[in-house]
């Protein structure tokens, strides 16, 4: 998995049943997604054309957020998972920010 030389640009993100009931399970609110994009995350390319975005929210809780390009809709993308960040992905991501 490396990282994206050419970070995508989210504009919006998709949201349906499904998607929020994920992330409840894994104790994480769209509201707190939101501020992990604006944020502007550290962004790595994954399978099927996914991407992982690892970053901080707002209070400061690290969160890995996997999106995927909605089809045919620019900027917009669907959340498939987010879950607080390992400690391998908070240690990637504080040494890019701090190096």
């Amino acid at each position: 998995m490396a990282e994206t030389d050419a970070p995508i640009i989210i504009r919006r993100l998709a949201w349906d049943e499904w998607n929020r009931e994920h992330i409840r399970k894994h104790r994480v609110s769209q509201v707190e997604i939101d501020e992990v994009v604006a944020l502007e995350p550290m962004q790595r390319e994954t399978y099927k054309g996914r991407t992982l975005l690892i970053g901080q929210s707002a209070k400061g809780t690290m969160l890995a957020v996997v999106v995927g390009p909605v089809p045919d809709e620019p900027g917009l993308y669907y959340v498939f998972s987010a879950r607080p960040a390992s400690r391998q992905e908070r240690k990637r991501y504080h040494s890019r920010i701090k190096p």
